[in-house]
């Protein structure tokens, strides 16, 4: 078993399959503020609640624990 990112690359592998097969819970929350008519600001925030994958397979304590992410777009329409 293997969890892969984006490209397809496996970043967190386990060749016996026995670290089980939840990675996590995700929660997201998302706000999205019209400023103008043609300009929007979106910001959000999530957090991965790690399951039995991310902890068996990781490599250190710290690749183990729960991930969170805030983030912010602009965007103008024209």
């Amino acid at each position: 078993d293997a969890l892969v990112n984006a490209t397809g690359v496996a970043i967190r592998l386990d060749d016996t399959g026995a670290s089980g097969r939840d990675v996590g819970q995700e929660f997201n929350i998302v706000a999205n503020f019209h400023l103008a008519r043609n300009t929007d600001l979106l910001v959000g925030y999530s957090h991965l609640f790690s399951g039995s994958f991310i902890n068996r397979t990781a490599g250190n304590a710290a690749a183990g624990q729960d991930a969170s992410l805030f983030y912010a777009m602009f965007s103008v329409r024209w």
